[in-house]
């Protein structure tokens, strides 16, 4: 989970990108101008921010300079239909980590905001594992005494992830969800978004679960079988 800061005036077009994030498993904030997006630095961390040039109080070229100086830690990546090639060349002169221009997928900005969150988190001690459980005959997953209850797709795909070292290609994924492909593509991401929603509602804690765009789900904490 990355923790998020979109700063974008276009408000449609902001919910739409916040809410692709939020199903990949993003922690995600909205700032419309400058002002409050200095103001939520302020208040809550943030480990990527996605920056709009065109913001009514601020041009975005003030922005990423003064962000480098009070925030050298934080992923910038510039978002913006500014695409002339001498702006793309200022803004990572500047000191912007990407630059990408508007219109863009967002499973495409989705994979540069991973890339760029697993370059620019601090080296965190190794932790013990977690002490989840998943009960296949049951069909339920555990966590420190606490239960939720599964459906065959939800107990299937969290061992099929238990089992295997490696992320699961999302090609395999659907073919164990059957029907057509494009229609089992958003069975599993409904799947995905349902399991996250429930772990936390019924466990308290996140699933430990990771998307990387092109590859696929991985666990990343250890899973035991009953």
């Amino acid at each position: 989970m990355t923790q998020i800061l979109i700063v974008e005036d276009n408000g449609d077009y902001a919910d739409d990108m916040a809410e692709f994030l939020r199903e990949q498993g993003h922690e995600v904030s909205l700032a419309t101008s400058a002002a409050d997006m200095w103001l939520a630095l302020t208040k809550s961390p943030a480990a990527v921010v996605v920056l709009d040039l065109g913001l009514p109080d601020e041009d975005g070229f003030t922005v990423i300079p003064r962000m480098r100086q009070l925030y050298p830690e934080i992923g910038l990546l510039v978002l913006t239909g500014r695409v002339a090639f001498d702006n793309r060349i200022l803004g990572l002169q500047l000191g912007a980590d990407h630059y990408l221009s508007k219109p863009i997928k967002f499973p495409e900005l989705a994979a540069h905001i991973e890339a760029l969150d697993r370059r620019v988190r601090p080296q965190e001690p190794s932790l013990p594992p977690s002490k989840w459980n998943l009960r296949v005959s049951a069909r339920q997953l555990e966590l420190m005494g606490a239960v939720i209850d599964l459906t065959e797709k939800e107990c299937n795909f969290l061992h099929l992830l238990t089992i295997n070292t490696r992320a699961v290609p999302r090609q395999v994924i659907v073919a164990g969800m059957g029907g057509d492909e494009a229609d089992a593509s958003r069975r599993v991401d409904m799947l995905v978004y349902r399991l996250r929603k429930k772990a936390r509602t019924g466990l308290g804690q996140d699933l430990p679960l990771r998307s990387a765009y092109g590859e696929g789900y991985s666990l990343s904490a250890g899973f035991s079988l009953s």
